[in-house]
């Protein structure tokens, strides 16, 4: 496998996440979708993803940097897998106790130590349980869950050329 191959799936990784963020920006600005911190979170774990992407496409040729960038891209697929999924679980299984609205992301980081923070976000909220939009009949965390699953195989892809190069 040529490097000009893992060079192009990067780019196009890379050009589908900008969309995306692109498109959560649009439903937060212009549509008044309200990002909960789980959003926010994922939205992070985009963002980084689409770094390590963009690193993917100027990396060098060596064997070692592009392991490196493989093995990062697929950490945060899989980081941001697992809060895509905890936000579906909590769309279709609402625990009883987030029935109150929960405060922002900025206030949560300032007053409390970040394994507070972390686990009253995976407790969840009102603002998590709730749908919100939906494109064919999947709410935007399912579609997050199942890009971050398609980022995550592209990823285990990227590890297996670097490998085999």
């Amino acid at each position: 496998m040529n490097l000009t191959s893992e060079r192009s799936t990067y780019f196009m990784g890379f050009i589908a996440i900008i969309a995306m963020i692109g498109l959560t920006f649009y439903l937060e600005k212009y549509d008044g979708l309200i990002p909960c911190p789980l959003c926010l979170l994922q939205r992070i774990s985009f963002t980084l993803l689409g770094i390590f992407f963009l690193l993917g496409v100027l990396i060098s040729q060596k064997k070692i940097y592009r392991l490196f960038v493989g093995l990062m891209s697929a950490l945060m697929a899989l980081s941001g897998l697992f809060l895509s999924g905890r936000q579906v679980w909590l769309q279709h299984l609402p625990p009883d106790t987030n029935a109150d609205c929960g405060v922002s992301l900025q206030y949560l980081m300032n007053a409390l130590p970040f394994d507070q923070v972390m686990a009253k976000i995976m407790q969840g909220t009102a603002e998590c349980s709730q749908k919100g939009w939906e494109f064919l009949h999947l709410s935007l965390a399912e579609w997050s869950f199942i890009c971050f699953g398609f980022f995550l195989l592209l990823c285990l892809l990227q590890i297996k050329r670097a490998l085999n190069n």
